[in-house]
């Protein structure tokens, strides 16, 4: 038992001893951040991003390998007779790499590395789309929870006034407990949407590619921005620098440079090739010199050669290979004529959809919001000068927080559009 004990306190000691220096250790100060300058660090630091910007990195090194020339083959060879003869041979050869062979190999290289870039742009184009999403949804439930905290702290002063009148005998005992449950109803509601926000951060930080510790907050409120340019604008802007549609352009310039290229390789090629050749051959013989002696008859020969070898397409022309370039291109034509079509169509839907969000918020900011916290205020100032009863406070109240809720809808509707005409036309609509 006293083993156990000692063990306990020593463990207690150690825990509160790391409390403590977790308890002191500094936390990171909290950056403030506006949505664009998120957007901007995004698009600098994000592992998705950084992932892509190494496949341009290797498309280029594919261009710098298109345009090298094949090497140059070195034959060596020998021979050995059971006799004395021998030979020893070296051989060069070099292929030419003739018929647009070399600028089709580099034309389909450059191709894809256009492509690359093209889909590197749709990757940021989609990301600034969906970090600024998230930060809407964050800054709507953010709002919601200022007008929630609004409300709790007006009900909590409020109580204190109910609890005075029912000591007064000026309002029923009832009112007490009334204001009690819509000041707890009220709390209720603020941690949910409390928590909400804390999960939206964080799935904002997610979207961002930042960690889930990072600490953040955005400076931004939920408001809307003035689009400057009309739908005809938007529309031609979409189709001349959108990414994805520079992607689909890139992509039939890639089948256009595969299909050149293995035309190329269907034509005739030739290599050059030359040579030396060291023979010593002779006879198991004796011969006479010229001045009469004699000698084996045996000698080295010496052959220096070269020639050309010219392969003929006559089976084999690429016809397949050919086909299938010819198959690809038409079908990346056809896929830019459809990402066209569909880039029309966004923007037409972002700049109706923005309207009729316009319209929305310009009926509540001038017709509903103001009246309805007049309303709030002349019911409460009527129940504090007892002209009225508490449910009525309650629930002109309960109408004024789904009022706001509402505004709150319409203007996250409205900063949706803007996000859309952003993402339909492939640049700020400012």
């Amino acid at each position: 038992m006293r083993r156990a004990a000692f063990a306990l306190t020593v463990v207690a000691v150690v825990v509160g001893a790391w409390s403590s220096a977790l308890a002191q250790t500094p936390l990171p100060p909290v950056r403030e951040l506006t949505v664009d300058a998120l957007v901007a660090e995004a698009l600098r630091t994000h592992p998705e991003l950084q992932a892509a910007r190494l496949e341009i990195d290797a498309a280029g090194g594919r261009v710098r390998q298109a345009a090298l020339r094949p090497n140059p083959t070195l034959d060596l060879g020998g021979q050995k007779a059971l006799g004395p003869d021998n030979n020893v041979s070296v051989g060069v050869t070099l292929p030419l790499d003739l018929n647009g062979r070399k600028e089709g190999r580099v034309g389909v290289a450059e191709r894809e590395r256009d492509l690359r870039v093209a889909l590197f742009a749709e990757r940021e184009r989609k990301l600034r789309a969906d970090i600024r999403m998230k930060a809407g949804e964050m800054l709507a439930a953010r709002r919601n929870l200022e007008t929630t905290d609004l409300l709790l702290e007006a009900n909590r002063r409020a109580r204190n006034v109910v609890s005075h009148r029912v000591r007064e005998g000026a309002a029923p005992a009832i009112d007490d407990n009334l204001q009690l449950v819509e000041v707890n109803r009220l709390e209720a509601a603020r941690t949910v949407m409390a928590s909400r926000v804390e999960i939206l951060l964080l799935q904002l930080k997610t979207v961002a590619g930042l960690a889930v510790d990072t600490p953040i907050e955005l400076r931004d409120e939920l408001r809307h921005r003035m689009v400057t340019m009309d739908q005809e604008s938007a529309a031609r802007m979409a189709l001349e620098q959108r990414a994805d549609v520079r992607a689909a352009r890139a992509e039939v310039a890639a089948g256009e440079a595969r299909l050149r290229k293995e035309r190329a390789e269907g034509r005739w090629d030739a290599s050059v090739n030359v040579g030396y050749q060291r023979m010593e051959s002779g006879f198991d013989l004796m011969g006479q010199t010229a001045n009469g002696t004699f000698r084996p008859i045996q000698d080295v020969f010496h052959y220096f050669g070269a020639g050309v070898s010219i392969v003929l397409p006559v089976r084999n022309r690429n016809q397949g290979n050919i086909a299938a370039a010819e198959a690809e291109t038409l079908s990346a034509r056809r896929r830019q004529e459809f990402t066209e079509l569909a880039a029309r169509q966004e923007v037409a839907s972002a700049f109706a959809q923005h309207m009729a969000a316009q319209r929305a918020v310009d009926l509540y900011e001038m017709g509903v919001r103001d009246v309805a916290h007049r309303n709030l205020d002349i019911v409460r100032r009527s129940y504090e000068l007892g002209r009225g009863s508490l449910l009525d406070v309650i629930g002109e109240q309960r109408r004024y927080l789904e009022i706001e809720t509402a505004f709150t809808a319409v203007l996250k509707d409205l900063y949706d559009a803007y996000v859309e005409i952003e993402r339909a036309v492939g640049a700020p609509a400012r």
